[in-house]
């Protein structure tokens, strides 16, 4: 029995360390905004998206939901898609008011005023939009 005992440990606790410490911790979301690098292709709304409008826009002073001043919720995949008409047309960069404020396009302010995104975030929204700005996970 005792030797049972012994050949499950010596199976067992290796499979069982290997499982655990592959696992990631997502407790710790990003918190500065040049710690979001968007793939060149298949961009996700929530892993990349978001965790961006959550850091650059949708604090409680700016796009968030609470937010009435700006008129436009970026909290949300709903409130960046629907809330306000034009914000995001999926397809279409040059006619999406969401680039033109990150670009200060058409006399807009520069979005987000208080930072600035890396060429590679401007790059995935914009690539994000043409893919169809949708909700999915690819």
């Amino acid at each position: 029995m005792k030797r049972a005992v012994e050949i499950i440990i010596w199976v067992a606790v290796p499979f069982v360390l290997l499982f655990t410490s592959s696992c990631k911790d997502n407790s710790n979301p990003v918190s500065k905004i040049e710690d979001i690098v968007f793939p060149a292709k298949n961009i996700s709304y929530d892993r990349t998206i978001q965790p961006l409008f959550n850091i650059a826009c949708a604090n409680s002073a700016c796009h968030s939901a609470d937010a009435k001043a700006s008129n436009l919720d970026l909290s949300s995949y709903y409130g960046t898609r629907f809330g306000k008409p034009g914000v995001v047309r999926p397809g279409d960069t040059l006619n999406s008011r969401l680039i033109w404020s990150i670009e200060a396009r058409q006399g807009s302010v520069p979005m987000p005023p208080s930072q600035t995104l890396t060429l590679n975030q401007i790059r995935g929204l914009k690539i994000w939009i043409m893919e169809g700005a949708t909700d999915s996970i690819h």
